[in-house]
């Protein structure tokens, strides 16, 4: 059985390939050739990750460059390669570009997988909505919102961002070892957060509410792991609230999870999102989450989440961290572990959900 997955928005290190590959390293393919799609050029570790996770990375880098030839290629690609299943990963009605070029070479098995609870793009996504739903076959997302923003009230699978729990289990001596690599000392107060630097994720509101934290407490940091087009932008505001001796920008790291040991409390003021991979990841890992209110409630698998408006000035976030009690995570740990099993969030679980349901559509 041959399997195209394509992240529409390109093969960066996101969410989506993040739960790409997470599903991928869990799953046994035995029977199964998987196939990654990228649409930009990917970064030689992207690429790496993809293929360690046993799946093998397909170039057609020309979706926002020329959509017509890219069109045409990836349809020649699935018919030459007689694929069975198109399994395409988005937040909009503009995966109907892939699921259209899936439909004319003949692939009888389309999947749309929504990761998103709204997108960037709403006048093409309203344009695209009647062809889109005539596009797919089969119906995934990432939790109940998604789910119903992508498919409204037709049909859909809800397929969770699944973690591996013991690899973003809290460890002391991860904690230590990780802070000496961030030039941080053991008393300090360090805030996080993972993502990709552009408007949806409010990088500009997270740091200003850093510098209202860091004017009550001199012997804190902020953490940004992470890369993209805006991380220039957020470097200057730092530099600009004198804040750049505090504010450490990491770029993309690869084992985040053994970062997360070394952090205090996260933040997510996003604009948006579908359900984020990271606030589960937080969760496994035991840490306190101040979320934007934007953001949809069914991320808060444990109590360790409290959502808060990025209407509000940046004072009121920084009082939540402020507020925050830090837990003995040790303590703690066996919880929280239950919490996110019972949740369905176990990556062993939803691999082995996800193998029978592409047996039984490419039968």
């Amino acid at each position: 059985m041959k399997i195209l997955q394509i992240p529409t928005g390109g093969l960066f290190s996101d969410g989506i390939l993040s739960c790409i590959v997470e599903y991928m390293n869990a799953m046994d393919k035995s029977g199964m050739d998987i196939q990654v799609l990228a649409t930009n050029n990917p970064e030689k570790s992207v690429v790496e990750k993809v293929e360690n996770s046993g799946c093998k990375v397909v170039s057609i880098p020309y979706r926002k460059k020329n959509v017509a030839k890219y069109i045409f290629l990836l349809y020649r690609y699935i018919s030459k390669e007689k694929i069975d299943i198109v399994h395409v990963h988005g937040s909009s009605a503009i995966m109907s570009v892939e699921l259209i070029a899936a439909r004319l070479a003949g692939c009888k098995v389309r999947i749309a997988h929504s990761h998103n609870t709204t997108c960037e793009n709403k006048k093409a996504d309203k344009i695209l909505r009647p062809l889109f739903n005539k596009s797919y076959t089969t119906a995934f997302a990432c939790g109940e919102d998604a789910g119903k923003w992508m498919f409204g009230k037709r049909k859909f699978t809800i397929i969770p961002n699944g973690r591996n729990l013991k690899k973003y289990e809290y460890d002391t001596k991860k904690r230590t070892e990780y802070r000496n690599k961030l030039g941080i000392s053991s008393d300090a107060l360090v805030i996080g957060h993972v993502g990709r630097f552009n408007q949806q994720k409010n990088h500009e509101y997270l740091v200003r509410v850093f510098s209202e934290v860091h004017k009550k407490n001199r012997n804190s940091y902020l953490v940004l792991v992470g890369t993209g087009e805006k991380i220039d932008g957020i470097k200057r505001l730092a530099k600009e609230l004198e804040l750049e001796r505090n504010v450490i920008f990491t770029g993309v790291i690869e084992n985040v999870f053994d970062y997360l040991s070394a952090f205090d409390v996260m933040l997510l003021p996003s604009l948006y999102e579908g359900l984020p991979l990271v606030v589960i990841e937080w969760q496994i890992a035991g840490l306190p989450c101040i979320v934007s209110d934007t953001v949809t409630k069914e991320c808060a698998i444990t109590s360790l989440v409290k959502f808060e408006s990025i209407e509000k000035e940046p004072e009121a976030w920084a009082n939540d961290i402020g507020n925050v009690t830090l837990q003995n995570r040790n303590d703690s740990k066996k919880v929280v572990f239950n919490e996110i099993k019972t949740a369905g969030y176990d990556i062993e679980s939803g691999a082995e959900k996800l193998r029978q349901m592409y047996r039984s559509l490419g039968e």
